[in-house]
């Protein structure tokens, strides 16, 4: 799925990041926002920011969210498991 935003673009060249990056980097911010609110899974987020779940965890602790870890977390810890 794609999703268009209109944003202001004096706003957008202000951010220090290039052309190439900024699209990057808000896919990657709005999948740790999700997350932090809890309506992400880590896999999911992960999913949602185009990055495996390592990276996905490296990204949420440069934000300062914390991991959460509840029962879907677990399952799909064992799910995961099994399947290697």
């Amino acid at each position: 799925m794609s999703i268009t935003l209109d944003l202001d673009e004096q706003a957008l060249a202000s951010l220090p990041l290039g052309p190439g990056e900024r699209e990057r980097q808000m896919q990657i911010e709005i999948a740790c926002r999700f997350y932090a609110k809890g309506w992400l899974t880590l896999a999911l987020g992960a999913r949602l920011a185009g990055l495996d779940q390592y990276a996905f965890g490296a990204a949420l602790a440069e934000r300062g969210i914390p991991r959460q870890y509840g029962m879907a977390e677990a399952l799909e810890d064992v799910a995961h498991a099994r399947r290697q």
